[in-house]
């Protein structure tokens, strides 16, 4: 029986970021107290709604501030907005950090905008602030805006988003099942570097292990094989091949439920790929992609690690591990393509070729952004982010693929940047535009953003 143990208590979506207010006896409370009330309405501003746990009193001295903090739970908070509501000295970050204590609690400082009359003085207070942070070694995020401004709303939910992803990531667990394909040698990951990095643990088992567990009784299959009940057989034989889809599926979820790990990394071919007793497994994976736990083909560990930062940010996306794979420079985009992608996301037929090794779809257009978190070979991590969108326009390329435009860069510029940056041929694709995420990510985790 495969058992890899699940340390973290964390459920992506479940947690909030706390807001505390401070301000001084020097400034107006009442201005204060003005921005405490508009900063509460924006809890219920659909991209926030659920995200916010907002301190109940005004911190402007040591106790008003240890009695504010404490109508926030830090336990259960994923990050920790401090609103510099006026000018504010140290003293009260001193209170603040006090109460944090070891905690790896993401900061993030929020300064107002005053471009004329100065009534709270409060990006004066977030530079004292963020100096002395700086001097304390701790790491911080720069939030600036006003309540009601969209912008500020915008950042407040990527700092969430990133929050969430740190904390799902951070002392996760990725089962290894097999190894990584033969001779990609650059998805290779190291568990000692990742362990340093991210308090991340990589648990492997051998594919005969896991494959024992691949076990299925024919009522499931038959359950199973109605996945397929919308999608097109080439041979013509669509009941057969229901079925023997079915049958593959069940025998791998039974195998996968029996992992206990917060995501999965599988090398799937050639053994699994090519097993009789196991035809279509790569239509299978895609199907599987639908579950909570992520799973990346082709052993696959960084992009397992990065579809579940990115399951953090929307719990109900569906990230995929994809491909690179061409280029239309006279149109300016690129060619994504893979397998192991969710239906779901198809925009037009499924369709399955003879022997059920390809299944084939067109990717639904929509905002996109592609996101890789990579090892470098001197054992540092850095991400990769770029925004686009998938064209309507279909590709010819057969499996799971669309025409992914770039949205600041031309094609050739991107993928010569990707290329000479050194990154592996993997990224994980996502729909919706989730660049400001990662930055945030990038700023919690001390991580390198390549923003292409």
């Amino acid at each position: 029986m495969t058992i890899l143990h699940r340390t973290g208590s964390i459920v992506a979506g479940s947690r909030k970021i706390g807001v505390l207010f401070v301000a001084s006896a020097l400034f107006s409370e009442t201005a204060a107290k003005a921005l405490i009330n508009r900063t509460q309405e924006l809890a219920v501003d659909e991209r926030l709604t659920g995200r916010l746990q907002v301190a109940e009193k005004l911190a402007r001295d040591r106790e008003s501030c240890a009695e504010s903090l404490k109508t926030l739970d830090l336990d259960q908070l994923d990050g920790l907005v401090i609103q510099l509501s006026t000018f504010c000295t140290a003293e009260l970050l001193h209170e603040v950090l006090d109460k944090i204590g070891n905690r790896q609690l993401p900061l993030a400082l929020w300064a107002l905008e005053e471009s004329n009359e100065i009534v709270t003085n409060s990006l004066c207070g977030a530079q004292l602030w963020a100096s002395t942070l700086n001097r304390f070694g701790r790491r911080f995020t720069l939030l600036l805006g006003n309540p009601g401004d969209a912008a500020i709303v915008d950042e407040l939910a990527a700092f969430s988003a990133a929050a969430r992803a740190r904390a799902s990531i951070t002392g996760a667990r990725i089962a290894l099942l097999g190894a990584h394909a033969d001779w990609f040698t650059n998805l290779a990951a190291d568990p000692w570097g990742l362990k340093q990095a991210l308090d991340v643990t990589i648990e492997q088992t051998t594919l005969v292990r896991f494959l024992q567990d691949c076990k299925a009784d024919e009522a499931s299959e038959k359950v199973a094989a109605k996945r397929w009940s919308d999608a097109h057989f080439e041979d013509g034989n669509a009941e057969n091949g229901r079925l023997t889809l079915g049958r593959t599926y069940a025998r791998l979820e039974a195998g996968l439920d029996r992992v206990k790990a917060d995501a999965i990394a599988i090398r799937d071919w050639p053994e699994i790929l090519y097993a009789e007793n196991f035809r279509g497994t790569w239509a299978a994976l895609g199907e599987l992609s639908d579950r909570a736990v992520p799973i990346a083909p082709e052993g696959d560990v960084m992009g397992a690690l990065t579809a579940l930062a990115i399951r953090a940010f929307d719990p109900s996306s569906l990230p995929f591990l994809t491909d690179i794979s061409g280029i239309d420079r006279a149109n300016n985009r690129l060619v994504l393509w893979h397998y192991g992608v969710s239906p779901r996301l198809s925009d037009g037929p499924r369709s399955l070729d003879p022997v059920l090794k390809q299944e084939s779809f067109p990717l639904r257009a929509g905002a996109m952004t592609l996101v890789r978190l990579s090892l470098r070979n001197d054992g540092a991590i850095r991400i990769f982010v770029a925004e686009g969108e998938i064209e309507a326009e279909r590709s010819k390329a057969n499996r799971a693929a669309g025409y992914f435009r770039p949205a600041t860069m031309e094609a050739e510029a991107f993928i010569r940047n990707f290329i000479e940056g050194g990154y592996e041929h993997h990224v994980t694709a996502v729909y919706g535009h989730w660049g400001n995420a990662v930055r945030h990510l990038g700023r919690q985790l001390g991580l390198k953003v390549d923003h292409a």
